[in-house]
């Protein structure tokens, strides 16, 4: 009998574990989604939340499920509270228990996988200035990672779908198809902020900074890439 106890005290410990609460976030109201955002991040969770609940009812139609996810938009400092602990911050990511974590603002991983323009050839060179060259002139990859919102949207369909995939990589491949294929018929517009950036750095991205280049040493060293070297993590993500 004491023996049940413990076990359903452990339960209902794991189920508060999982059941997180975002009292110190601020909620999107005046949406059917589950929204929270850091002080000052109102504008950004308005603008990430829309074309991710465009791209939720898109691939309702093609998976005929509905994902549970909640979306958070976090500063550096509510990062540390609520996104997965050894994530840096930047790195959009879903994780099993619903949460949908993206960056409120630029930062250090974004600028420094922006390539040097003046290193870029032309042609490169001239798409990277037209597509992220922001009001104060610098290019800003903010429009590039926020879309990857829907990448990470994927990764909820694909948890309710029960899809069982047997490849890290084939998974982290179709969440690229997923975000492409909405794009491509839904906004087209903003398909180059996605395109543009992964191309240049699949042909740009300095060799000495990929410690991983083969996809079985992905598929073998998904967690030590994506925790230790997100970096290299996102030149994958690029190739996919």
């Amino acid at each position: 009998m004491k023996r049940k106890i413990i076990i359903v005290l452990l339960l209902l410990l794991t189920k508060i574990t999982f059941a997180q609460t975002f009292n110190d976030l601020q909620k999107l109201d005046g949406i059917s989604q589950n929204v929270y955002f850091s002080e000052n991040a109102k504008d950004r969770a308005i603008k990430i939340s829309t074309d991710v609940a465009k791209a939720e009812s898109y691939f309702q139609k093609q998976f005929d499920v509905k994902p549970n996810y909640t979306l958070l938009v976090l500063s550096p400092a509510d990062w540390k509270k609520h996104a997965h602990p050894q994530a840096i911050y930047g790195i959009p990511h879903y994780l099993p228990d619903g949460r949908l974590v993206v960056a409120s603002e630029n930062n250090d991983f974004w600028r420094r996988n922006a390539p040097p323009i003046a290193q870029l050839p032309k042609d490169l060179a001239e798409k990277m200035t037209a597509t992220y060259t922001d009001k104060n002139g610098e290019i800003n990859l903010t429009n590039a990672f926020d879309l990857l919102a829907i990448h990470e949207l994927g990764h909820a369909f694909q948890s309710a779908a029960k899809m069982v995939s047997q490849r890290n990589w084939l998974s982290e491949l179709l969440c690229n198809v997923l975000l492409h294929t909405y794009l491509a018929d839904n906004d087209p517009k903003q398909l180059p902020y996605i395109t543009v950036f992964t191309k240049t750095a699949v042909s740009s991205f300095p060799t000495q900074r990929l410690k991983f280049t083969k996809l079985e040493d992905f598929e073998a060293n998904y967690n030590e890439i994506a925790k230790n070297y997100p970096d290299n993590y996102g030149w994958y993500q690029c190739r996919f």
